[in-house]
């Protein structure tokens, strides 16, 4: 006899938190803004997509659920009164954000190599901008290498389409031909 697998509606359970959170808003035993659960939920959908993504291996899950949970976390971040986020940051932030989405792809099939050149480079402008940002280094001196050194992804993409060609050429797996 099969089992069935008991499946949990993940929506069920978020109308579950949200009418928690705000039932405890309502009788003022814990003060809780909309947008923090929102962008909680956001980061609990995020990372049950990269959980998904790692035990099926799904690469769009890994990519876009890490960029879920980290966009969910960098406005989560920005609506508590602590930290102090400006809406400033967030172009920094995206480039982060999807040069972290990148590395996760890899850490997923260390095989899967050609990852590593978009995440470096997206990690590198958005770590550039932050340290922007915060006055470590000049915009205009930033800005200016970006303008002066863009090609270079260019031949970097081009470099990481012919190696990946070659080596499915050499492993024997031929894939669509364009």
């Amino acid at each position: 006899m099969e089992r069935k697998r008991l499946r949990i509606s993940w929506f069920g359970v978020a109308l579950i938190i949200l009418g928690l959170a705000l039932l405890l808003d309502r009788f003022h035993i814990l003060r809780v803004d909309f947008s923090q659960i929102f962008w909680a939920l956001v980061m609990m959908f995020g990372i049950m997509k990269v959980v998904g993504g790692f035990s099926g291996n799904i690469r769009g899950r890994i990519f876009w659920g890490t960029v879920l949970f980290l966009f969910g976390l960098f406005f989560l971040l920005r609506s508590i009164d602590r930290i102090e986020i400006h809406a400033h940051m967030l172009p920094p932030a995206a480039f982060l954000i999807f040069g972290i989405a990148f590395f996760m792809m890899f850490l997923n099939d260390a095989r899967d190599w050609h990852f590593i050149i978009p995440a470096v480079l997206l990690i590198g402008v958005g770590g550039a901008f932050t340290l922007t940002e915060f006055g470590y280094l000049s915009r205009w001196e930033v800005w200016e290498a970006v303008r002066l050194y863009w090609p270079v992804a260019l031949i970097l993409l081009g470099l990481v389409l012919i190696m990946r060609r070659r080596m499915r050429v050499q492993s024997g797996q031929t894939g669509p031909q364009t």
